[in-house]
């Protein structure tokens, strides 16, 4: 309840989304994820912020099971923001893990990160390095990334007033640990975008030409239909 209760009350934005692949794609069937972020104090331009985001991986119907949730991915964010116009600047520790649903990890994945983050509405760009340690291996567990960087571009054609059409690029680039492999994923969406100044709704068709992360979360060379809402 106390987080509800900040979350309504401080300034945040947050998201919810839902793809549905169009053919059998291994285990996977569809894809959920919601998340935000919330500034928890704010001095001048400068503050404080948290957030989180939250996917699954629903797979194939099992007898009365519709949906059946396989794989999660979490993200948990806490650090430093900066105001500049209508764009933000965030450094924080970033802790993402990967998990099965239901049963024991035979493979568990987590990392923790430094990541540096330029936000806007239609627009982000950041960097993170992984922080690996002989010392202290539970820092990081399962994964070959030491570098990466994030993009997400959304543009915009104006049907009407609040209606555009929409073509969103969202690219992951990462170097494996001694920086003699890359991994990368590249995702496109097309379609109708309701849009105002609190937020926006988007239904449009995805696509996956390449997506190799090193893991089993990729959704490599498959079409989605794809819901899509943000609020600020």
């Amino acid at each position: 309840m106390i987080v509800i209760t900040a979350f309504v009350l401080m300034e945040h934005e947050a998201w919810a989304s839902f793809s549905k692949f169009s053919y059998r794609y291994r285990d996977k069937s569809a894809r959920g994820n919601v998340g935000g972020y919330v500034r928890l104090f704010q001095w001048g331009d400068y503050g404080l912020a948290a957030g989180a985001d939250f996917i699954v991986w629903l797979g194939y119907n099992q007898g009365p099971i519709q949906l059946d949730p396989i794989y999660a991915d979490y993200y948990v964010w806490v650090g430093g923001f900066k105001k500049a116009g209508k764009a933000t600047w965030y450094l924080f520790l970033e802790h993402p893990c990967f998990h099965f649903i239901d049963y024991y990890d035979t493979l568990p994945l987590y990392w923790n990160s430094l990541r540096l983050m330029y936000r806007k509405r239609d627009f982000e760009l950041s960097l993170a390095q992984y922080i690996h340690s002989d010392r202290w291996e539970f820092l990081s567990k399962g994964a070959d990334w030491s570098t990466d960087l994030k993009l997400f571009k959304r543009f915009g054609h104006p049907l009407r007033e609040d209606v555009r059409l929409f073509l969103d690029l969202r690219t992951f680039t990462a170097l494996s640990r001694n920086y003699r492999k890359v991994y990368g994923t590249l995702d496109v969406k097309l379609g109708l975008e309701l849009r105002n100044e609190s937020g926006d709704f988007t239904l449009g068709l995805g696509y996956r030409p390449f997506d190799r992360t090193g893991i089993v979360r990729d959704a490599e060379g498959v079409p989605f239909l794809h819901l899509e809402v943000r609020g600020f």
